[in-house]
């Protein structure tokens, strides 16, 4: 955080973060071999005032050298999607 190494207990796999006011964090994550061109995957900060900020958002996982061949705009399919209890 803030470019210093953190402690120790810090470390390690995370699937939330803290991040203090006026911080700022990097987020290294490997997602395999999963890439979907159809459904994305989204982010989002556990403040729901922060959705307007960009702490909230989709992404699409593609092959490295693919990003061109992926939709700008997410398609509309009329199908409601599972939200994974979020």
């Amino acid at each position: 955080m803030n470019d210093k190494e953190p402690p120790e207990y810090a470390r390690g796999r995370k699937d939330t973060v803290f991040i203090p006011h006026g911080a700022s964090v990097r987020i290294a994550v490997e997602f395999g071999n999963y890439t979907d061109l159809n459904y994305p995957l989204m982010y989002h900060c556990h403040l729901l005032k922060h959705e307007d900020e960009g702490m909230m958002g989709q992404f699409l996982l593609v092959e490295p050298g693919t990003e061109s061949q992926a939709p700008t705009e997410l398609r509309d399919d009329g199908v409601e999607h599972p939200h994974n209890g979020h």
